[in-house]
């Protein structure tokens, strides 16, 4: 899987949970590509659309494993990501080596 199918992929498990993920361009200076929020009470996922392709990786998959997304569906390699970070903290690069 290349590294933007994995980060569709990423953006489909969270659509699975019922979260919304919303891209838009940072007016400050990029932290990890984003991350998840509550807004009036609904989690949402912002991801910055100018970070590079990795990072927007990094905060997808930092928000699911805040998310509980066990029960979701997605492809092994998506959910290798999470079970890394869940397990020694760090995200290693993905296979495509964004």
């Amino acid at each position: 899987m290349d590294d933007q199918s994995l980060f569709d992929e990423l953006l489909h498990a969270a659509e699975r949970l019922g979260v919304a993920v919303r891209m838009e361009p940072f007016e400050t200076p990029a932290i990890m590509g984003g991350g998840l929020c509550v807004v009036r009470g609904e989690n949402l996922v912002l991801v910055d659309q100018r970070a590079p392709l990795f990072d927007r990786i990094r905060a997808l998959v930092r928000a699911l494993v805040e998310l509980q997304s066990e029960t979701v569906y997605m492809a092994p390699e998506a959910r290798e990501l999470i079970e890394a970070l869940r397990g020694d903290g760090n995200l290693h690069c993905p296979p495509g080596g964004a």
